[in-house]
């Protein structure tokens, strides 16, 4: 499972810009085995902390900042080996990042976080990262999101299936509760592609100019990624130019930082402890400055993985070393990689299709049932200032919709008081 997500972030921040997602494989496992490790070791949860898979929350940005990195480097004289650079060491410095305000929230009342972050706000920032992802499946097949694109044959024949396939897996997910659910389905799509190729007569060269697998990728061993994640090609300039650490900032804060915190306050229940979120934040944040001196992606706790790792038997600290380990071997075993080139885009796609409807789903039409309309229109507002502008001036929005509103309220209760008595 950690592979085939490592595939899934590298496919949609390396290829686009036509980076060898043989390192970006590499990359996100080298995050996955090393923050595992330093997680399982320091946590204060007796059974250990499952991690998550590579973060499907810190894509949408990395995805972003890699194009900004591409349009400013170029590809002449030895531009892509500056590019990996550059895109690898903003994925690092969003791990640092993460560290840091790991490490700052560990001092503050995390705890409460719904004082700090009130839920709508909560809700409307992770709908606005659903649909960020939604779109990214669309970036996967190299089809534009928009309507002129949309409904030409080429791109219909791509985006279509893509969608009814992973609409039926979010439907799918709903009602069976197994780990095997992802796997089954990669592999069901690979055979369905697969084997229309051979009934067509299709060749896989054919099939990928077509867009109907990802770009072929050969194994390297993992030595591979520390020598193209050179300090001397790394364009300093491009990173911390004001486009591209904006990105890597909304990485950081909407990824690691609230991801881990919102996940911790709801893994108590889980398993059934209760926990010291500050000593679970300090232990991520050792977690995340490890990831990066390995030069790894960003990993952390997610619930749906902790109760899968959990299910199947995962329910000490050794086990999370032994995930960890497994993770390695595909490291140690690198012509495994060379697998990602037979991989359906429509796979990659409907997982991205797949994890931005249920993002969607539970903030905003979930919010609007379960919490009333005034809830859920608060929710869709911050959505479509997301959507609008970006994610910091939802959040800003928000925040100061949030505390205006108590502030009322409190003024209100206030009057009401004085005049009953």
């Amino acid at each position: 499972m950690q592979f085939t997500f490592a595939a899934a972030c590298a496919s949609i921040i390396f290829a686009p810009v036509g980076l060898p997602l043989a390192i970006g494989i590499q990359h996100c496992l080298v995050g996955f085995v090393v923050s595992q490790a330093v997680v399982a070791f320091t946590t204060h949860v007796p059974s250990g902390v499952s991690l998550a898979v590579p973060s499907f929350e810190c894509l949408l940005f990395l995805a972003r900042f890699a194009v900004i990195v591409a349009g400013a480097v170029g590809k002449g004289d030895g531009g892509t080996n500056a590019v990996l650079a550059t895109v690898l060491a903003g994925s690092v410095l969003t791990n640092v990042l993460a560290s840091l305000l790991l490490a700052i929230s560990s001092t503050l009342p995390v705890d409460d976080i719904d004082r700090l972050l009130p839920p709508p706000v909560q809700a409307g920032l992770f709908a606005a990262i659903g649909w960020g992802v939604y779109l990214l499946a669309f970036d996967t097949l190299g089809v534009t999101f928009s309507p002129a694109s949309l409904l030409t044959k080429s791109a219909a024949t791509l985006w279509v299936p893509a969608n009814v396939l992973g609409i039926g897996l979010w439907k799918a997910s709903r009602s069976v509760d197994s780990p095997l659910l992802i796997p089954v389905f990669i592999v069901a799509v690979a055979a369905l592609v697969h084997g229309s190729c051979l009934v067509t007569g299709t060749s896989i060269a054919a099939a990928r100019a077509g867009g109907w697998l990802m770009a072929e990728a050969a194994g390297r061993p993992a030595t591979a990624l520390w020598h193209a994640l050179r300090p001397s090609l790394v364009r300093w300039d491009v990173i911390f130019s004001s486009a591209a650490i904006k990105q890597l900032l909304f990485a950081a804060i909407f990824g690691p930082l609230v991801n881990t915190v919102l996940n911790f306050v709801l893994y108590g229940p889980l398993v059934g402890e209760k926990l010291d979120l500050k000593a679970e934040c300090r232990s991520h944040s050792l977690g995340a400055l490890a990831a990066a001196s390995a030069g790894g992606y960003s990993n952390y706790i997610g619930l749906s993985d902790a109760a899968i790792h959990r299910k199947i038997g995962g329910l000490d600290r050794f086990s999370c070393y032994v995930a960890s380990a497994v993770g390695a071997l595909f490291l140690v075993a690198y012509p495994l990689c060379g697998a990602v080139g037979y991989l359906p885009t429509l796979a990659i796609a409907a997982i991205c299709i797949f994890v931005g409807c249920d993002f969607l789903y539970d903030n905003i039409y979930d919010n609007f049932r379960t919490n009333g309309a005034r809830t859920g229109l608060a929710t869709s507002a911050i959505l479509a200032v997301c959507v609008r502008k970006d994610m910091l001036w939802g959040l800003i929005t928000g925040i100061i919709g949030a505390q205006g509103l108590g502030w009322w309220n409190r003024r209100t209760r206030s009057k009401e008081g004085k005049g009953t008595a």
